[in-house]
């Protein structure tokens, strides 16, 4: 059985979409938190549908660039209900 180290976490929310080639959800995450090795990502997922018809979420990620004065210390907070188990 394969062993997995966590490395990060993040969310993907529903969005409201005005077009059909937008993302049915959306959210962020961050690999290596509290590190120097930290990286934000953002993540877009589609509800689509496989040849035979089988429903499944297609996924795109994007590496979040620092803009200009942004500081690497801004946390985005990635808590909610299942924090607390």
């Amino acid at each position: 059985m394969a062993k997995y180290t966590n490395v990060g976490k993040g969310a993907a929310f529903l969005r409201e979409k005005t077009s059909e080639k937008q993302p049915d959800f959306g959210g962020s995450f961050t690999l290596f938190p509290e590190s120097s090795q930290e990286k934000k990502f953002s993540v877009s997922l589609w509800k689509s549908r496989t040849k035979k018809g089988d429903p499944y979420l297609s996924m795109s990620i994007s590496e979040r660039e620092e803009e200009e004065g942004e500081s690497k210390q801004e946390k985005v907070d990635t808590s909610g209900p299942w924090d607390d188990e």
